[in-house]
């Protein structure tokens, strides 16, 4: 299956989360295919056309991160069950530590598998517990959540303990420390979350569980400041701005075994030297064509006939350049633009493919059209003028040789797009403007409006015979975006 999830990243980014699941998968083949079409509607005031906004724009504005699904476990589970693979594979590997280059390399992708599979089960234990609507039932799981949260590092921590009998090397300790620090960042950031969100939403219960937060955190800030980890703090002058930065560098530490080797390219190199030849063969057809008429009418080295010539020669390269961009304009539609190789641990596992046009307003599917949901004034005015943009991906992934390249349960691969929107705002009026004033108590107050623009965004995923579609609402002032509605 496709799972899809949209947030805004930064006030000019979208992020897109798109996993392509093999787990879920019906029925066994040796491929899966991934479809997923997104039609994105711009007002025509934006000035956003195919001769201004190429698709060398539309890749630089599009950033793509390609990762393995986290293998998923619950906390619970990760923190009560030591016979669980990520805690066996660290154990073992620690265990069977020696100064061995493979040993080394063992056991630190243990240490990364370890921590990216406990931060996921920390962030998917802590939303779940901020949707349970039970109260008994909620404040029962913040009090399990903190103590497996608890185990989990004690656990950890119990094995750098154990590092100076096991003699270790620079590199090792290293290593652990970063996971250390990087699993005290987890704990910490999601049991404020919890926190604030149990304080915020669900006031009275918050008394009840306040003293395990402060226990939990406090301990926490203790141990942090024993070892030297960089700490947030209320007064810092430069904002935390070292702390920040050392958790990005953290989190990408850890978390670099599940990024896949992506080879990128051109996938249209070939259709287009072809396309180009089959252009210039036909032109030089009726240039041949003109020159052999002219020929026999005027004769052999004669005036009109050198003007005929001449003139034959002039239409043949724009004839040319005309016919190339004929058949671009008809290629593109069934072409892709790259394509992208995915290796792990240089096993090949699949490959994607991308590609965006404009396209005509006629060439939208129904489906489409109806979540487009154009209301009629819109429509009168400019909904039948907005500029459309169809970006097209398919995956293929091979689930066999995914379960090959790594013990762990890998599930699938994680497409994070992230399209930045700064090109739309260019020519976008002033976010507010005078609109018209009220009298109250006699006294004269100015009314500003607010100027938003509505940028539609349509996306069909495929995969297995089912079809789903998305709508997504991306509201958007000069300043940037001012929120996103998916439906």
């Amino acid at each position: 299956m496709i799972d899809l999830e949209t947030k805004i990243h930064d006030k000019f980014t979208l992020e897109f989360k798109v996993g392509f699941n093999t787990e879920t998968a019906e029925r066994k083949t040796k491929f899966r295919d991934y479809v997923m079409n997104t039609w994105i509607f711009v007002p025509n005031s934006l000035d956003i056309n195919a001769a201004k906004y190429s698709k060398e724009d539309f890749y630089r504005d599009l950033k793509s991160g390609v990762r393995l699904i986290t293998p998923s476990y619950s906390l619970h589970e990760l923190a009560n069950d030591e016979q669980l693979l990520p805690s066996q594979a660290l154990i073992s590997n620690f265990n069977d530590m020696s100064s061995a280059p493979k040993d080394t390399q063992d056991l630190t992708h243990a240490i990364k598998m370890y921590c990216a599979i406990a931060k996921s089960a920390f962030r998917d234990g802590c939303f779940a517990i901020t949707q349970k609507e039970d109260a008994e039932n909620r404040m029962e799981s913040c009090h399990q959540y903190l103590t497996d949260g608890r185990k989990i590092l004690e656990r950890y921590r119990h094995l750098i303990g154990q590092l100076n009998k096991k003699k270790a090397t620079d590199r090792i300790r290293q290593v652990f420390a970063y996971g250390d620090e990087f699993l005290s960042n987890v704990l910490e950031k999601y049991a404020y979350r919890l926190r604030d969100n149990i304080r915020l939403k669900h006031p009275e219960e918050y008394p009840q569980l306040e003293a395990l937060f402060k226990e939990v955190l406090l301990n926490e800030r203790n141990y942090r400041e024993q070892k030297g980890y960089l700490c947030v703090k209320a007064d810092d002058e430069k904002g935390n701005e070292d702390f920040v930065f050392r958790a990005s560098l953290l989190k990408k530490f850890t978390e670099s075994d599940l990024y896949l080797n992506a080879t990128k390219r051109k996938n249209t190199f070939l259709v287009e030297q072809i396309m180009y030849s089959l252009a210039a063969g036909a032109a030089m057809v009726v240039a041949t064509l003109s020159s052999f008429f002219f020929q026999q009418r005027y004769g052999n080295f004669t005036l009109p006939f050198l003007i005929a010539l001449v003139i034959s020669y002039m239409f043949k390269d724009r004839l040319k350049d005309w016919l190339r961009l004929i058949f671009a304009k008809r290629v593109s539609n069934k072409v892709f633009d790259t394509r992208t190789d995915f290796r792990v641990k240089e096993k090949y596992i699949g490959w994607s493919k991308d590609s965006v046009d404009f396209i005509d307003s006629d060439k939208i599917i129904p489906e489409v059209i109806k979540l487009r949901s154009r209301n009629p004034l819109f429509a009168e005015v400019s909904g039948k003028d907005e500029k459309v943009l169809l970006y097209r991906k398919k995956v293929q992934l091979w689930p066999t040789e995914l379960a090959k390249a790594s013990p762990y349960p890998l599930r699938g691969i994680n497409d994070i797009l992230r399209y930045n929107f700064t090109e739309y705002t260019r020519k976008m009026d002033n976010p507010s403007f005078p609109l018209s004033g009220t009298w109250e108590d006699n006294e004269y107050k100015p009314i500003e409006g607010k100027k938003v623009y509505h940028i539609t965004i349509i996306i069909q995923c495929v995969y297995e015979g089912n079809t789903e579609y998305k709508r997504i609402v991306v509201r958007c002032d000069r300043n940037g975006i001012v929120n996103v509605k998916v439906s």
